[in-house]
C-alpha cells in the first residue's frame, strides 16, 4: 500500500502544539502516514513525525504573518507532500498556491477567525469589523478551492456551511493517555484551585485574582503571560510540561475557566475544561450556552457570570468547603469524558477524512 506523505504547517502555534503535533500528527504517523510538521523552532524527529523548524518568529503579529508564513511555505514546499494541512489564517494564500500545484490541501480552523478578529487587541477598534469582513471574503475564496476544512467545534463548522465543499469536525478533546486521573482524597489536598492555559485579561486573569481576595485558599496559574497581574493569593508557575500539568491537577480541588463573553469564546470548547474533567477535578466556568450544557450533562461543573466577582468567589468557596461534593463532581467529569469527549473518537474522524482524500 502506498505510504502517503503528509505535511502539517503552522507559522503561529508553539512548537509541539497539543492539537497539531500530539494529536493530529502523531495519530497520522501511527496510522502509517509519512508525516512532516513545519513549525517555528528546531528540526528533529519525534514520535514518528519529521519536524522541520524555521527558527524563531517575529513577536510583531504583522511581521509574523508576512515573514514567517513565507518561511513555512518554502519549507513545506520542499517536502513535496501529497497532502498539506495548514493551521493559521495567514497561510491561506499559500494553501491556494499549493492547490494550484496539484496538491490536496486542508485548512484546520481552530477558531472562528472572522469573529476572533473583532477582538484582536493589536487592531484599532474602528477597523476590526472591516478587517473581519474582508478576511471572511478571502477565506471563502480559498476554502471553495481547496479540498477540505477541518474545524475544532461544530459551531465553527456551521460558519463554513455553504462556503467549503468538505467539512470535518475534529473536536479538540483530550488524549486520556496523557492526563492522569487522580483519585487521592480531596480532603487531604490544600485549599487550592488552578488555571492552566494561555492567560490574559480576556481569559479571566484579572477577575480570577479579584475573586480570590476573600477566599481562604490559593490560585495557581500555569501558562504563558507577558506581564503577570499581582495578587496575594495567586501564584504564577509559568508554562508547564505535561508532567507538570498533571502534578498541578493532582493537587487542585477545582479548575477555573472564566473567559470573558467575547464572540469567539462564547461558542468555543476550551480544552482545559475537558482536561480538568479527565484529571478528576470539577470546573468553574463562564455561563455560556455550550459550556452550561457540558456542566449540566456531566455534573462536573458550576457555571458563573464571568463579570460577577462575588458569584465566582461563592463557587470557589463552595468547592473548597465541601471536598466530598467536589470529588464526586470530579469523578462525574472523568466518567463523562471517557464516554463522550476523548481524542480516540476524534482521531477516527481525522483518519476517515484522510482515507477519503487518499481514495479520491
Amino acid at each position: 500500500m502506498q505510504c502517503l506523505k503528509v505535511c502539517h504547517m503552522t507559522s503561529n502555534h508553539s512548537p509541539e502544539d497539543i492539537r497539531i503535533f500530539h494529536k493530529e500528527c502523531v495519530s497520522l504517523a501511527k496510522a502509517g502516514y509519512q508525516v512532516y510538521l513545519v513549525e517555528r523552532g528546531e528540526t528533529y524527529d519525534k514520535d514518528g513525525v519529521h519536524i522541520i523548524g524555521i527558527g524563531s518568529t517575529p513577536a510583531n503579529p504583522i511581521k509574523r504573518m508576512l515573514e514567517s508564513a513565507k518561511k513555512v511555505y518554502r519549507a513545506a514546499l520542499s517536502v513535496d507532500a501529497d497532502i498539506y494541512h495548514f493551521h493559521d489564517p495567514e497561510l491561506l494564500p499559500y494553501g491556494l498556491k499549493l492547490k494550484k500545484r496539484g496538491k490536496k490541501v486542508i485548512f484546520d480552523s481552530h477558531e472562528d477567525f472572522p469573529a476572533q478578529m473583532k477582538d484582536k487587541p493589536w487592531l484599532p477598534g474602528w477597523v476590526r469589523n472591516t478587517v473581519s469582513s474582508v478576511y471572511r471574503k478571502y477565506e471563502t475564496r480559498v476554502v471553495r478551492r481547496i479540498d477540505a476544512v477541518v474545524t475544532a467545534t461544530s459551531h465553527i463548522a456551521e460558519q463554513f456551511t455553504g462556503r467549503a465543499g468538505k467539512i470535518a469536525v475534529v473536536n479538540n478533546y483530550p488524549k486520556l493517555d496523557d492526563i492522569v486521573f487522580h483519585d487521592s482524597p480531596f480532603t487531604d489536598r490544600a485549599p487550592m484551585v488552578c488555571y492552566a492555559g494561555g492567560i490574559n485579561e480576556l481569559r479571566g486573569e484579572k477577575i480570577m485574582i479579584e475573586a480570590m481576595e476573600q477566599v481562604d485558599g490559593t490560585l495557581i496559574i500555569a501558562g504563558e503571560h507577558e506581564k503577570a497581574q499581582i495578587g496575594d493569593k495567586v501564584k504564577y508557575v509559568g508554562k508547564l510540561d505535561r508532567a507538570g500539568v498533571n502534578d498541578l491537577y493532582s493537587r487542585a480541588v477545582a479548575g477555573l475557566c472564566i473567559l470573558k463573553p467575547i464572540e469567539n469564546y462564547y461558542y468555543s470548547q476550551p480544552i482545559k475544561m475537558y482536561e480538568y474533567m479527565a484529571a478528576g477535578i470539577p470546573f468553574i466556568c463562564s455561563d455560556f450556552p455550550g459550556w452550561r450544557t457540558t456542566a449540566d450533562e456531566s455534573g462536573a461543573g458550576i457555571c458563573v457570570d464571568p463579570a460577577n466577582v462575588p458569584e465566582i468567589r461563592k463557587a470557589i468557596v463552595s468547592l473548597l468547603s465541601d471536598r466530598e461534593k467536589a470529588q464526586k463532581m470530579g469523578i462525574n467529569g472523568r466518567n463523562y469524558v471517557i464516554s463522550h469527549c476523548s481524542w480516540s473518537g476524534e482521531e477516527k474522524k481525522l483518519l476517515h477524512l484522510y482515507q477519503s482524500m487518499k481514495d479520491a
